[in-house]
């Protein structure tokens, strides 16, 4: 009860912070169960509907900074064109705060629609493709580099440590699925070349290009979504999470699809095989450590472990696979 009303006493605050400062009067609200520890809102105003997110202060205890100049990099891409909503600032900030110092963002509402993991078209992948690309080609035109990266890769040593108390806790905890795939993880860890994933092109990326943060229109992208995260980092993430994440579906890729989405990329920039490849194998390489049966009830959880699995599970003939596209 107490967190309710704390919900709705944020959501009226902020209804007096957007009167206050943009004069917009609000009618209806939609809460928005999306989202990890923030609280949003759909919004409709005298002025149209307005997407508005609360952020948590336990998970962005330390500070704002780096969303605040994400959001500003997502008007300048809606302005240009990219597949992205506005993002709506008052003097100049994209980050406001109500009286008793809740912050929260405000941008357009888009009017594609969630699809289900796995289950993007050919036409909407092609045009995740374009976007991708086209955004990817904005960043580095726009965005200065930086002389390091914001997340760098961990030492094999650090990750099997991590994958052994994985095992241990997920056989303790009797699920001999995930136990095997992580003592498969475990085998390809010792073999791996981290040299070759390191040589990955450094780069902005909006890192997290998962389906839920991507709406569609029937036959093709409406926008990208929650840019919260851009950082300095490997753009490469960007095109693998949104393969797996679209792409892979009962535990096959449905390769007509990958095909659309690389030849919609390449209309903005380069990708070889190779860097399509090492791109699968470099988010797997981030996140093959989620494989653990706490996350096993867990369904956005399960997802990306499905998504590892496969990975290690064809982890040898990637080449073979994602070959030949034209």
């Amino acid at each position: 009860m107490e967190n309710a009303i704390s919900a709705d006493f944020i959501q009226d605050e902020i209804i007096d912070d957007l009167r206050m400062k943009f004069q917009w009067k609000v009618g209806s609200v939609r809460r928005n169960e999306k989202g990890y520890g923030n609280v949003s809102w759909i919004m409709n105003t005298d002025q149209g509907p307005r997407f508005v997110k609360k952020y948590c202060k336990i998970r962005y205890r330390r500070g704002l900074d780096s969303v605040c100049e994400a959001l500003k990099y997502q008007e300048h891409m809606h302005r240009d064109g990219i597949a992205c909503q506005p993002v709506y600032a008052f003097e100049g900030e994209t980050i406001h705060t109500t009286a008793s110092g809740e912050q929260y963002m405000i941008s357009g509402v888009s009017e594609g629609h969630h699809i289900a993991a796995g289950e993007a078209t050919a036409e909407q992948m092609f045009s995740l493709g374009e976007a991708t690309g086209r955004m990817h080609q904005w960043m580095k035109s726009n965005i200065p580099p930086r002389d390091s990266l914001h997340w760098e890769l961990p030492s094999k040593e650090s990750l099997l440590k991590r994958l052994d108390k994985n095992r241990g806790e997920t056989l303790a905890a009797g699920h001999e699925t995930y136990a095997q795939a992580i003592e498969k993880q475990r085998n390809i860890l010792n073999r791996l070349d981290l040299d070759d994933l390191k040589s990955a092109t450094h780069g902005w990326a909006h890192w997290d290009m998962h389906v839920d943060n991507l709406l569609f229109h029937k036959d093709r992208l409406a926008d990208i979504l929650d840019f919260d995260r851009v950082q300095y980092v490997y753009p490469d993430f960007d095109i693998s999470r949104a393969l797996l994440s679209c792409s892979l579906a009962s535990k096959s890729m449905r390769m007509e699809t990958v095909e659309a989405y690389v030849n919609g990329y390449r209309g903005y920039c380069r990708l070889s095989e190779e860097q399509l490849v090492r791109s699968i194998r470099l988010t797997w390489y981030k996140e093959c450590k989620w494989v653990h049966a706490i996350y096993a009830a867990n369904k956005p959880m399960s997802r990306f472990i499905e998504e590892m699995i496969w990975i290690a599970d064809h982890w040898d003939n990637l080449e073979e696979r994602f070959g030949g596209i034209s």
